[in-house]
This record gives structure tokens, sequence and C-alpha cells, in this order.
């Protein structure tokens, strides 16, 4: 169980009833305007946002090519992965700009520094409950090992959760069902997956694993991929994401974390016309900055 926090800021008061009821007109016409999944895609990082006082709050920050989220719900908050190191004073930035003090969770899906290679400054500027990563030491992955000692430096230790640990993140429950095969010597394949689920709704976070390890989640461990919202694995590369990975999943939206003009050209198309095909409606990172999503247990929207 998460500890329970107090004294997070939840936005500015309102100055006077007129501002008030301007605000509660826009915020209105906001979520009138939430029939469309589309952005402005203007700005990498939204500085203006705050966190919702009810449901589920599930960010994925642009960090560029590589992966970072954050989710929060009630008093509650995870961080899963934190971009190259380059990009780790993004990921904190952002997270201040929220009001986030501390964080109960925090995720390393595997050892590529395009997801580890930002958490030794978030670890650094922020009080942390608890660390997952697949492993708890890979010497080959110099970004992994700045991860774990600055960890330790704090007095944290990596923890390597049992396949099916579930915790609890205010209302919502994550589940770690990933990966169940042996990875060898794709670093890949070793990323962790989460399953985060909140009233009837529910989110993939699947790292940069394959199309097959993934499917092994469900069709050999048994697990529940079926999600609402994917994040596409390997940000949106077609060795991810593939006909049975959908048929498993069955999201209405599809996450690719990428960078601009990125040279691996993800995501790639075949991922993207397929997308298409089954009707599933794909944001990206590169074209949208952050994408900031919320959910009332029942249905996922975009944050106002």
């Amino acid at each position: 169980m998460a500890r329970r926090r107090s004294g997070k800021r939840r936005g500015s008061v309102v100055g006077t009833l007129v501002f008030a009821a301007a605000l509660l007109v826009m915020w209105a016409a906001s979520r009138l305007g939430l029939v469309s999944w589309g952005g402005s895609g203007e700005d990498r990082v939204d500085l203006s946002a705050s966190l919702p006082d009810a449901g589920i709050f599930v960010s994925y920050i642009d960090v560029g090519q590589g992966d970072s989220a954050f989710v929060s719900c009630g008093e509650d908050t995870l961080l899963i992965d934190a971009g190259v190191s380059s990009e780790g004073e993004t990921v904190v930035d952002y997270l201040r700009s929220l009001g986030v003090t501390e964080l109960d969770y925090v995720v390393c899906t595997h050892a590529h520094e395009d997801h580890c290679g930002g958490l030794d400054d978030v670890i650094e500027a922020f009080d942390v409950g608890r660390l997952f990563a697949p492993y708890t030491e890979f010497d080959a992955s110099g970004a992994f090992t700045r991860f774990e000692d600055t960890a330790a430096d704090k007095g944290l230790y990596v923890t390597v959760p049992e396949l099916g640990a579930e915790f609890t993140l205010g209302d919502a429950v994550f589940e770690f069902v990933g990966p169940v095969s042996d990875w060898g010597d794709d670093l890949n394949d070793s990323s962790l997956v989460l399953r985060l689920e909140y009233g009837e709704t529910a989110f993939l976070f699947t790292g940069d694993i394959s199309a097959g390890p993934l499917e092994d989640c469900a069709l050999i461990g048994g697990y529940d991929l079926g999600c609402d919202v994917l994040k596409l694995g390997h940000h949106g590369s077609s060795t991810s994401t593939d006909a049975e990975v959908l048929d498993l999943t069955h999201p209405s939206l599809a996450i690719a974390c990428c960078g601009a003009d990125n040279s691996y050209g993800h995501p790639h198309q075949e991922v993207v016309d397929l997308l298409a095909q089954r009707g599933i409606t794909l944001l990206r990172t590169d074209e949208e900055g952050t994408i900031e999503l919320v959910s009332d247990g029942k249905t996922v929207s975009r944050a106002a």
C-alpha cells in the first residue's frame, strides 16, 4: 500500500466569483471538445498543467527519442522511466510544475539509456518510496549503474518485482505482468510490463518489449493485457506491435513516445497503418508534445 500523502498543491485559489464562473465555462467547453484526441503539439512540455482532484491522471512526457510516463491517483504517484540523461531535468521540471514533491513508486523498465538515463536526476530531486527494475545490477549499462548508485546514495535499493505483484495507487491498482519468458541477449525483452487499472479503464505500459514476449505475457503467463490505452512498445517499432498484440490488448488509443525526425523511423509506417486499419487512434509525442490523459473510471479523455 502506498503511503498516503498530504499537503500537495492542487491548483491556485480562484480570486472572485466572476473569475470562477469564467473558469467553469472554459472547463466545460474544453470537456465538450474531448471527443477529438488531437492537440496542437506546439510545446514539448506543458508547464501550466495541474493534477486533477478526482480520477486518475496519466501523462506521457515528451523526452524526445525516449520514454517517460507519470501517473497520479489520489495522493499517490508513479513514474515509469525518464528518458536519456540529458532529459532528466525535463522530467524533474515537469513533475515540479504539477506540484509533485515526492514519488511513491519509480519504475525502470530496463537498462537502455533512453529509458533509465534521466532517473538519477529524478531520484536526486524527489523523495522516493519504492524503486523497481528487472534486475538489481547491469554492469554493461552505465546509465543503469548511475541510476542504481544514485539510489544507493539516498538509501534506496532496487526491487525486482514478482510477476503478478500488485500495488495500490490511490484507488487504482497496477500489476507487473511481464516479462514471463527468458529475454536472452535482447535487452529490450527484459522490459517490465505494467498494467494499470482504474475502475473500468486500463492502461498498458510495455517498455521496449518485442511483440512475441509481450504476447507470451498473456499466452504463457495468463495475464490480462486488455487496455483502453496502449503505450506502444519500443517507440512504435514494428518489432513490438503486430496484429496479435492488438488482438490481445484491443486498445482504443495508442501512444508512441518518440523524437521528431528520429533516425529509426519510429513509429514505423507498418504500425501506423495497422492502427488505422483497426480504427485505433494514435497519439505521438513527436507531434503532440507531452500527452496528458484522465480517467473517471469509465471513460478516458484528454486532460483539460
